[in-house]
């Protein structure tokens, strides 16, 4: 499986750090950071350059990166990406990684270290819908799986956990 997207999801401690978009696709919204893949990048290294362009953080320097498996869903759910997934990271950074409070400044939008309580809450409307879903899953999976998401429309129904 191939996509064109990469998502990663910064964990020190109980934290995520999240990115809040002012652009479309998913604007207004609190996710996971990462973005589109550039021609001759693999996905690791579209990873490492999102991470280090939005957030400042080296992950060749800090922390362990894995590749956590795929998010995906139906063709058509979104009429503005070709796309139907993308591939999902997660970062653990040591437990002395500095964890601001509030908002910092970014390019797009906003980061912000959250707890990870908020961020998987499937009530949270503040969070990109189907992150509350697969997010639980992610850090502590021992396989990279597919989390394959479900949706009627605009709302998502189900979330699908398959083994990659």
């Amino acid at each position: 499986m191939t996509f064109p997207y990469t998502i990663c999801f910064c964990r020190c401690k109980d934290s995520i750090l999240m990115f809040y978009r002012r652009r479309p696709l998913n604007s207004e919204r609190w996710n996971g950071l990462g973005g589109k893949i550039a021609s001759g990048e693999t996905p690791l290294e579209c990873v490492r350059r999102e991470m280090l362009e939005e957030a400042g953080i080296d992950l060749r320097r800090f922390g362990t990166l894995r590749f956590a498996g795929v998010v995906t869903w139906k063709k058509g759910v979104d009429p503005t990406r070709p796309s139907t997934g993308m591939c999902a990271f997660v970062a653990e950074l040591p437990d002395d990684w500095f964890v601001w409070e509030g908002t910092e400044e970014a390019e797009e939008g906003l980061l912000a270290w959250k707890p990870l309580g908020w961020v998987c809450n499937p009530h949270n409307e503040a969070v990109v819908s189907n992150v509350s879903r697969f997010l639980p899953g992610l850090p502590n999976s021992r396989e990279p799986m597919e989390y394959h998401c479900e949706y009627e429309g605009d709302e998502l129904v189900d979330l699908v956990v398959l083994t990659l």
